[in-house]
Parts: C-alpha cells; sequence; structure tokens
C-alpha cells in the first residue's frame, strides 16, 4: 500500500522535499543576515560610545533589544563581551 503510493506520487513527492529545501534555504539566509545586522547595529553603537564612555538611553536600549534577537537567533558570543562587560561600564546620559 505504501509503496504503491509512493510509486503513483514519487514526482508530487519530488516536488515537494525540493520545495522545502527551498524554502529551508531560504529561512536559513535571511536568520544569518539578520543576526549580521543585529550584530552590525550593536558594535556600530559601541564604536560610537566607547571613547567617551557615555550612552543614551535609547541607545542602550537599542543595544539591549537587538542582543537579546540576537541569542534567540543563536548568535554567537562575539557581542556578549561587548554587551554584557564593556557597555555596563558605560556612563548613561540622557
Amino acid at each position: 500500500m505504501i509503496l504503491e503510493f509512493l510509486r503513483e506520487n514519487w514526482v508530487l513527492i519530488t516536488f515537494f522535499a525540493g520545495e522545502v529545501g527551498v524554502i529551508y534555504g531560504f529561512v536559513s539566509q535571511l536568520i544569518k543576515s539578520a543576526k549580521c545586522t543585529l550584530r552590525n547595529d550593536i558594535l556600530d553603537i559601541y564604536d560610537r560610545c566607547k571613547e567617551t564612555k557615555q550612552i543614551t538611553r535609547f541607545q542602550l536600549q537599542s543595544v539591549t533589544y537587538s542582543y537579546d534577537v540576537y541569542k534567540r537567533l543563536k548568535g554567537n558570543s562575539f557581542v556578549d563581551t561587548i554587551v554584557l562587560e564593556k557597555i555596563p561600564e558605560f556612563e548613561i546620559i540622557d
């Protein structure tokens, strides 16, 4: 019964499997690009604030939100040092 179903529908099954593979690859690339953008945003704010060691509340909020999403997307620990160790030392200004 199962073999008969597979024999009759192999074209549709292979088409469906190919489409799933394409969608998986597309979503994977979207996640990689989102992580890259989030990491870049965090580094940009850090680079602008590191000399004065001062950060605005809006910048801090942006870094925090970006970091949370970055970690949910399983980003690496590259920005952990910046967000968890360096930025908390900054003075928060208005």
